[in-house]
């Protein structure tokens, strides 16, 4: 169940009043060249929070006077960030109040974040703004390293593991270092493990660090590409295209069926990952060869056939 939002501790009527009101007030406010308050809610996942740190940029480019407040699940990825004022600090009742907690499954997650806000879709991608990008727990790894994280929400977004361990053994046979992040219960085990033993900032400076990562649909998807780093990443029941566009250093593995992309559509929210046709995952179809053909073409872009 969702978390209560900044608006619910005010009742039916109470909040129907201050939609009124609040334009007003802040019409008022940009008269008198007093500053006017803006509140942005995205209290949700980690991916979900970081497709919506454009918004904020955006929100700055409309009104550069404006204090920006963001009340978020993730502060860690607004360190630093110049276009936000306060973090999960709300002085006063705001002037404009824009809640992003939602996503429709066939709208660009950018577009619908930048209606909610009433703004043109911006042309930005995500990025951390981190001063320190330094990652002590890899600072040993010599060689170039490749990180991976098999975790995803859905279990249908998940690759098989005994796949995953085929493709670390690959890499490590390759030259390169394997160091595994993520949340989930049965680490890949081949490699430096450091599954549950980071902190989000931690993960993003080791992903900022790493050569490439692979993941299937992930927060650490979005956090590699907001670090600066490129991604490898598996689709099944998800479309690369509804999260994520113009980003040459995102590259994808798409499963090859008729059903790719159907987000679960027909099956009720409150059951995600739950896929209609009874299969257990969609990514059972990509094989460890092929994972294993991508990823020599990225890190030796000169190599040429088998």
């Amino acid at each position: 169940m969702e978390s209560a939002t900044y608006e619910d501790q005010f009742g039916r009527v109470a909040r129907r009043l201050l939609r009124l009101y609040r334009p007003v007030r802040r019409r008022a406010k940009e008269f008198l060249g007093v500053r006017p308050e803006i509140l942005v809610e995205i209290r949700w996942h980690v991916g979900d929070e970081i497709m919506a740190i454009p918004i904020y940029e955006a929100l700055r480019a409309t009104c550069s006077t404006c204090r920006i407040t963001i009340l978020c699940n993730h502060p860690e990825l607004l360190e630093g960030n110049p276009f936000v004022d306060a973090v999960n600090k709300v002085r006063r009742d705001p002037d404009l109040y824009i809640l992003l907690r939602s996503g429709p499954r066939h709208v660009y997650r950018l577009e619908h974040y930048a209606r909610c806000a009433g703004i043109a879709t911006p042309d930005i991608r995500p990025r951390l703004y981190y001063s320190d990008w330094r990652a002590p727990l890899v600072a040993d790894i010599r060689e170039p390293f490749v990180a991976v994280c098999a975790n995803a929400s859905w279990a249908t977004k998940r690759w098989p593991i005994e796949r995953w361990r085929v493709l670390c053994r690959a890499l490590s046979d390759l030259g390169y270092p394997v160091v595994e992040l993520g949340t989930g219960d049965e680490p890949i085990g081949v490699g430096r493990v450091l599954v549950k033993k980071t902190s989000l900032r931690e993960a993003a400076c080791v992903l900022h660090a790493a050569r490439l990562l692979i993941c299937c649909d992930s927060g650490l998807m979005h956090l590699a590409l907001a670090a600066g780093g490129r991604v490898l990443a598996l689709f099944g029941p998800t479309d690369p295209d509804i999260l994520v566009r113009n980003e040459p250093r995102l590259m994808s593995v798409v499963v090859d069926r008729a059903c790719h992309g159907c987000w679960n559509r027909e099956v009720d929210f409150d059951q995600p990952g739950t896929c209609p046709l009874k299969r257990h995952t969609c990514l059972e179809a990509v094989t460890a060869e092929q994972v294993i053909e991508q990823v020599r073409r990225i890190l030796d872009p000169t190599r040429r056939g088998p």
